[in-house]
């Protein structure tokens, strides 16, 4: 081979293998201030979104969508039809390719929820209702199982979808604001034991999070997604004394930002040395 020729194919080789981004299965926390939107990845190239901030998210979430070079959202799901969680998640349908969206079967007549029935009719995007029992996967690797809720109330966040996700061996649970009710029900129904990864209920509140759901799930990591000193005081301190009753590492977006866990199936790491609580 031409020397030229073999050097030039040594550049080509590092540029490559230097643009190569980490292609673990991912939970990005999206810093939304005193909201909730979290985007997963995975190796096979499928984009899940739980949530879409408040109406004022929509330009924080579309440009961190494309940073990551997500074009399309093969699953959105609107946990409940709170405005901090589905306050942009309209714009977002408007400006991405969303294969399916999954709610709870609730109508409101709140403008986010009626601006985001708006936008799945404008893209003839059928709405799919999510109870306690159903399940999907999103890839042959990551399975969704519905734990709540088991029937709808005037609550909203007793109404929230809490999902249990597991990726190979590792096991993430995403609740919502559910609220304590809803947290012994799931401990009454389900063996959760050994859960790797927790997205914190409702911010933080008191109103969940019980030490009984803790002591039963045994998060290792807990991620929790609050405005800098927002007005409702969450996180509040008898939550956080209840996960660190049980020993989970606690993360929040009001001291980190926007954060990221990777999976490789076995064990969960950031790439990011993020503050702990």
């Amino acid at each position: 081979m031409n020397k030229k020729i073999l050097i030039f194919s040594i550049i080509i080789i590092a540029l490559l293998t230097g643009c190569n981004k980490n292609k673990d299965f991912c939970i990005h926390i999206i810093d939304v201030g005193q909201a909730d939107s979290i985007l997963i990845t995975t190796p096979s190239s499928k984009n899940m979104l739980i949530d879409g901030g408040d109406e004022d998210s929509s330009k924080i979430i579309k440009s961190y969508l494309k940073n990551k070079k997500v074009k399309n959202l093969d699953v959105v799901v609107a946990t409940h039809p709170d405005s901090d969680h589905i306050g942009s998640l309209d714009d977002i349908i408007d400006n991405f390719d969303v294969e399916k969206i999954y709610m709870p079967k609730q109508n409101t007549d709140s403008e986010c929820y009626i601006n985001l029935i708006d936008s799945c009719n404008k893209k003839n995007l059928k709405v799919n209702y999510l109870s306690k029992d159903d399940s999907f996967d999103l890839d042959n690797y990551t399975e969704i199982y519905v734990l709540s809720p088991n029937y709808i109330t005037d609550n909203n966040n007793s109404n929230s979808i809490v999902l249990n996700i597991s990726y190979k061996n590792n096991n993430f649970l995403f609740t919502g604001d559910c609220e304590e009710s809803n947290e012994m029900d799931i401990i009454n129904s389900y063996e959760l034991e050994n859960v790797d990864f927790l997205k914190v209920a409702h911010h933080g509140s008191s109103t969940s999070s019980s030490l009984a759901f803790l002591q039963e799930t045994t998060p290792s990591i807990a991620v929790i997604s609050c405005g800098y000193k927002n007005d409702y005081g969450h996180p509040h301190r008898s939550t956080l004394q209840n996960l660190e009753s049980v020993g989970a590492k606690v993360f929040r977006t009001d001291v980190n930002g926007s954060m990221q866990f990777y999976s490789d199936g076995n064990k969960i790491y950031s790439t990011t040395k993020y503050k702990q609580e």
